[in-house]
């Protein structure tokens, strides 16, 4: 008998690598911001996929200065965001084929790549998804997979949007 868990959920590389962010990007400590969700995944046997970093991948470095959407707005980084939603939208529907549950895939509020909800600009806050983020939901758009912002600042309003995604699929 297999007893493995079948509940795989998709999260950002840094959510799970801090140090993945850009400098001066991390204002809370992995206790407060990581923790919760992993102990959350944990103790409801979710298996975890980290997501890559189109940011760092793209780059030569995970030492970088943070850059705003506009200055990652260029045809070459969405391309490459192109290609990375596309490698993830696999991973997806070979879970579902192999009668596996995405529970949800998640994304981090702010980030030029992978907000789900809002981002700050020069104009304000904005309403939109990060250039990867947007990609990736027009690939797996039609297979209802919840995504979520987490969003650090306000990180137990995520938590509890996450817990009842998966309290929706126990």
């Amino acid at each position: 008998m297999d007893n493995r868990s079948k509940k795989f959920i998709f999260v950002p590389f840094c959510l799970m690598a801090q140090s993945y962010q850009a400098q001066g990007i991390v204002k809370y400590e992995w206790k407060s911001s990581i923790k919760p969700f992993m102990q959350l995944l944990l103790d409801n046997d979710i298996n975890t996929i980290q997501m890559p970093c189109a940011e760092t991948e793209f780059g030569d470095s995970l030492i970088r200065e943070p850059k705003g959407i506009g200055k990652y707005n260029t045809k070459e980084f969405n391309e490459h965001c192109e290609k990375l939603a596309t490698k993830v939208s696999k991973q997806v529907k070979q879970l579902l084929i192999s009668d596996y549950e995405a529970i949800a895939i998640l994304g981090i509020e702010q980030s030029p790549s992978c907000c789900v909800n809002y981002i700050y600009t020069n104009k304000g806050m904005e309403k939109r998804m990060g250039l990867f983020m947007e990609k990736l939901y027009e690939k797996i758009k039609d297979l209802n997979i919840p995504i979520i912002g987490i969003n650090r600042k306000y990180i137990n309003k995520s938590l509890n949007e996450l817990k009842k995604v998966i309290n929706e699929k126990q």
